[in-house]
């Protein structure tokens, strides 16, 4: 008699959970969307990087430029994700927002398809050439100015990318620094 009895329950619990799902299953579809795209969308563009690792000279005070030596070379090693964005390195000496210039030196770092340059942003000053920006004694201000988009008066700008419904969205571009602070002393470069 027990064993009528829970084949009786089972049946209806099967015939519960059965119509159960069919009343879930039953429910609102979501409409699906039937636009096409034409052409896969641009990425939006990601920042360059300074190899901190690989910067020279690796000490970023310089105490006593021109007692030893008479020539400094600067050096910065860049990596983008973004393998065909143009990259320039800016180089400002002791910049003066006040008097606003534009770089002392410009170097575009030549692509290579892979995130890592090969190529370095170069800065040579020596103290022995003319019209040295670091010829006067005292401390000075050596700055890389790293880009993957145009930079006007030390800003950038970001570029303007037309999608396939005919809109325009800004896709940003980005500026990364790194400086050095150089105390020029009175030597024998001359």
């Amino acid at each position: 008699m027990m064993e009528a009895t829970t084949r009786r329950y089972s049946w209806r619990r099967e015939l519960w959970l059965l119509m159960a799902a069919g009343c879930a299953a039953s429910g609102c579809l979501i409409p699906q969307d039937d636009t096409l795209l034409d052409a896969v969308p641009e990425f939006m563009n990601r920042p360059p990087r300074i190899i901190d690792s690989l910067v020279a000279p690796q000490q970023r005070f310089i105490s006593d430029f021109g007692a030893d030596g008479c020539d400094l070379t600067f050096e910065v090693a860049v990596e983008d994700p973004d393998v065909d964005d143009r990259i320039v390195v800016h180089w400002y000496v002791d910049y003066n927002p006040q008097d606003p210039r534009g770089p002392y030196r410009q170097y575009e770092l030549a692509s290579t398809r892979e995130p890592r340059r090969t190529d370095r942003g170069t800065l040579l000053i020596s103290l022995a050439s003319a019209n040295n920006p670091l010829s006067t004694p005292g401390p000075h201000l050596v700055e890389a100015l790293v880009t993957d988009a145009e930079l006007v008066d030390r800003v950038v700008r970001p570029r303007p990318v037309q999608l396939p419904d005919g809109t325009t969205i800004n896709n940003p571009g980005f500026v990364v620094t790194y400086s050095w602070v150089v105390n020029t002393v009175q030597g024998d470069c001359r």
